[in-house]
Order: C-alpha cells, then sequence, then structure tokens
C-alpha cells in the first residue's frame, strides 16, 4: 500500500443519473482507491434503475439504506393504507415497479453497515443512519451526549453516516463523526452533487468535501416523462427540493395542518410554495426530522 490512501463515500443518489454522473466524472479526476455507497440509491427520484444499475456495474460496496428498505417494503406489500394514498403512491411505486427481481435480491443481502480496515490508519464504520436506526441522521443539531448515544455500539473511532443529505464532522474525544451529505438531492443550500472524500495518512483520515456542479435540466426532463409531477404533490415537492437543495416535507406537512390543506391538493403545494420562496436555501430544519420521516 502507498503511503496515502484516498476513499470515497457517496451516499443519498436517490435516482438521480445527472448528480451520479457528475460525481463519476469528478471520480476519474480525483482517482480514489476505494468507492463505497453508504445508502439511498434508489428512491425519491426518476431514475432509480438507472442508477442502481451503474453502481453494481461498477462493483461499489453499498450499505443498506431507508429507502432499499422502502422499496422491499412495497414490493413485498408491507407499506400500509398510507402508502396506497394518491400523494405516496406514484412517486414510491416508480422505483419499485423498475426493479427486476434480481435487484431486489441484491438490496436483500446488502448489509447494515461495512467497516473499512486499514494498516495504521483509524477504522471506519460506515451506516446509513445512526447505530441505532437507519432513519435517525447524525448532524449539528446533536450535542455532543446525543452524538455519542447514535453511535455508541461502533467499536471502531471512526464513524460516517449519511441520511440528513447535509455534510458534516465533529470529533468528540477519541470519537470522530463525519456525514457524507448528499449526490442526488442535497440539503445544505448547495444544489450540486456532494460527497466525501477521504485521504489516510501519517495515521489519521484528512476529510474533504466535495460539490460537483451539475446541469439538472435532464433530472427535471426525467421528472416531467413520469406524468407524476400532475397528479402527486409528493413529487412537486421532490422537485422543489431539488431546485432549492433545501428539506420540504416536513415543513409542507405542517403547514397542510395548519391551513386546514390536503396534502394532495395542487392548491395547498401553491399556497406552500407562495410562502417558503423566501426562506433561506438549505434553512436548518432539524426539528422536522423525525426517525419516520420520508428521507
Amino acid at each position: 500500500m502507498s503511503s496515502a490512501v484516498r476513499i470515497a463515500i457517496v451516499s443519498d443518489i436517490h435516482g438521480n443519473l445527472p448528480a451520479l454522473e457528475a460525481v463519476l466524472t469528478d471520480l476519474a479526476q480525483v482517482k480514489p482507491d476505494r468507492v463505497y455507497v453508504n445508502g439511498d440509491v434508489v428512491n425519491r427520484g426518476p431514475q432509480s434503475k438507472e442508477c442502481l444499475d451503474r453502481v453494481r456495474a461498477l462493483g461499489w460496496p453499498m450499505v443498506f439504506g431507508n429507502h432499499e428498505e422502502y422499496v422491499l417494503k412495497f414490493r413485498h406489500g408491507r407499506w400500509g393504507e398510507d402508502g396506497q394514498s394518491p400523494f405516496w403512491l406514484p412517486v414510491r411505486c416508480v422505483a419499485e415497479k423498475e426493479l427486476t427481481a434480481d435487484d431486489i435480491a441484491y438490496l436483500e443481502r446488502l448489509p447494515r453497515s461495512r467497516v473499512i480496515a486499514l494498516p495504521g490508519l483509524p477504522q471506519i464504520r460506515l451506516v446509513h443512519g445512526s447505530m441505532r436506526a437507519l432513519n435517525e441522521g447524525l448532524g449539528p443539531w446533536m450535542d455532543d451526549r446525543e452524538l455519542l448515544a447514535a453511535v455508541d455500539g461502533a467499536p471502531e473511532p471512526v464513524v460516517i453516516g449519511a441520511h440528513t443529505h447535509r455534510p458534516f464532522e465533529r470529533r468528540v474525544g477519541a470519537r470522530r463523526v463525519l456525514n457524507s451529505g448528499a449526490v442526488g438531492m442535497p440539503y445544505n443550500g448547495n444544489p450540486a452533487a456532494q460527497y466525501l472524500l477521504i485521504e489516510g495518512r501519517d495515521g489519521d483520515w484528512q476529510a474533504e468535501f466535495r460539490a460537483v456542479p451539475y446541469d439538472r435540466t435532464p433530472v427535471y426532463d426525467a421528472w416531467a416523462r413520469t406524468g407524476h409531477l400532475e397528479v402527486s404533490m409528493a413529487a412537486r415537492l421532490m422537485v422543489y427540493e431539488l431546485e432549492t437543495a433545501t428539506y420540504h416535507f416536513g415543513p409542507y406537512f405542517d403547514f397542510c395542518e395548519q391551513h386546514g390543506f390536503d396534502r394532495n391538493d395542487p392548491e395547498a403545494f401553491a399556497a406552500y410554495w407562495q410562502v417558503s420562496r423566501d426562506t433561506p436555501p438549505g434553512r436548518a430544519v432539524h426539528n422536522h426530522l423525525p426517525r419516520d420521516d420520508t428521507r
């Protein structure tokens, strides 16, 4: 092994093929020794099958994410009545319907975490959410005590999560916790495709959060071809999140409840869009990140 090793951690691609292709172009320049995928390749975007095919063809080791779990629940009929609602059904079914039996079997075999162990460097635990739950993200809204509790159970000194769509890094004593951000749908106000590059040298890891600008027009066109934008306000919210690089589902649900709107009413979305336009891009909304949220 050379004196330095580079590892790329990509996550939360979410069926956004142009964003993944932008990262692939950047990786060709960066030339990491290894690439890992920390969950959520599929769902929430219009090109799940294409993204999963690309990741599988590249042979990148992958971690199971909450959206892989959602797809399996759909396939096996375990989602429940909410998943059949006009709001959710079009967007949540598209990935499951596109994936083959072989794709589903691949997702079912994915591990909940992976360990990166290289001589002379701190060991790393990759986990999509936290050590407690797939859909509990690691982020700056946690104080040190909460952060340590969320990664308790990982013997490795370095834990890298995903899920929140926001890059993050903090050292707490002997612990180092990072979040790789999102390739396909960032929530930090920067719409570029984002991932984490770590370089191991001199007995430690150096972290670089990379952001790759790309043309989002093709993914908007892919959304339009699905036909979902006319019938599902969830689809419109996902496009709005892509445009603004900001999480909107929780605030939108609160808005509908406060104003007596049906979530799938186009007038509800139009009214929310009007009042939310002045929201600073990427505004932290951790109060809208429960463990059962839709990311």
